[in-house]
């Protein structure tokens, strides 16, 4: 008897282990655009194996610009996309469901830095300003920024500029007038340019306030296709509770430490810039990454959607 017990305890054994193999063996496809603060905590808890001790296989690869993000979890190429909560909306407008799970930070985190001889938006008329890529979330800021200006936005150029050091490279050679920049690319750029003269920041709630006269834009956030997160709601928590232990962990630890924690190729290489960045950004990450409706609400108006509230209500599921 006891040796049958004992047989049927190593088969039972086996089985808790091959499901479990089998549950790490389906990964979960996340992409991402290049490392930034806005996106650090969807990398962080890869590089601290957060998802690993979470029981989840997660695979990131990485993409330019919001706009492939979104194309690569509507095409079905990602199951999971680092994008921005604007997304979301603009999708639903157009009768797709894709959803929020976790919002990573308070705030676009951007500021539109200009030349010098560039003073004011009404300056920009007749000028060229670089965004990530046309059509993407840059753009709709500047676009923004520029009505609430007074400023036509088709009175002004967009260029296509990328993000960190080919978006810096584009304002420090003068291949364009103006610029959106985000994160390490802001400190960057105006320790090159002092003089450089800044129209908008967002990297501070005063200056959150300032542009779009809220405390709270849910901009960043992991993305998927409803019915993805319906079939895999158990994978889509785990993966949540990854990333919220890498926002605490980046808040908890001094910019110097979360630096170090970066792998050198994801790194700019102009440490003052990444120290400077973190340091701004660790304030306005999202605590418990969730979306509330007035906020969801505000940036539904910020984009000029007419869309009914049980529709901005579907495009978040909080944690």
């Amino acid at each position: 008897m006891a040796a049958t017990l004992e047989i049927l305890k190593r088969i039972l054994l086996s089985v808790i282990l091959l499901a479990g193999c089998s549950r790490r063996a389906e990964p979960v496809r996340l992409v991402l655009q290049p490392t930034s603060t806005n996106n650090y905590p969807s990398y962080f808890a890869s590089w601290l194996g957060f998802y690993k001790e979470e029981g989840v296989n997660v695979e990131i690869s990485q993409v330019a610009g919001a706009a492939k993000v979104l194309e690569a979890v509507v095409g079905g190429s990602a199951d999971v996309g680092g994008g921005v909560y604007e997304s979301t909306l603009q999708m639903a407008a157009e009768g797709k469901s894709i959803v929020c799970f976790l919002s990573l930070i308070r705030s676009p985190n951007f500021a539109i830095v200009a030349s010098p001889s560039i003073k004011t938006f009404a300056d920009l008329r007749g000028k060229t300003v670089g965004v990530t890529s046309v059509g993407s979330p840059s753009q709709t800021y500047l676009n923004y920024a520029l009505k609430l200006a007074g400023v036509n936005p088709s009175d002004v150029s967009v260029a296509n500029i990328g993000v960190n050091a080919t978006a810096v490279a584009a304002l420090e050679y003068g291949r364009v007038d103006a610029g959106v920049l985000f994160g390490t690319a802001i400190p960057s750029y105006l320790a090159r340019k002092p003089d450089a003269v800044v129209l908008a920041d967002t990297r501070t709630l005063e200056g959150l306030r300032a542009v779009f006269h809220v405390d709270d834009y849910p901009a960043s956030c992991l993305l998927a296709r409803r019915e993805w997160l319906d079939s895999h709601q158990d994978t889509a928590k785990r993966m949540a509770r990854a990333v919220l232990r890498s926002l605490a962990w980046i808040r908890e630890h001094s910019a110097e430490e979360v630096l170090a924690r970066i792998p050198a190729e994801s790194r700019t290489g102009d440490a003052a810039s990444e120290i400077a960045a973190i340091r701004l950004a660790q304030p306005i990450y999202s605590v418990d990454g969730r979306i509330n409706k007035e906020s969801a609400e505000a940036v539904l108006a910020i984009l000029g959607l007419n869309l009914p509230k049980s529709a901005v209500l579907g495009t978040f599921v909080n944690p």
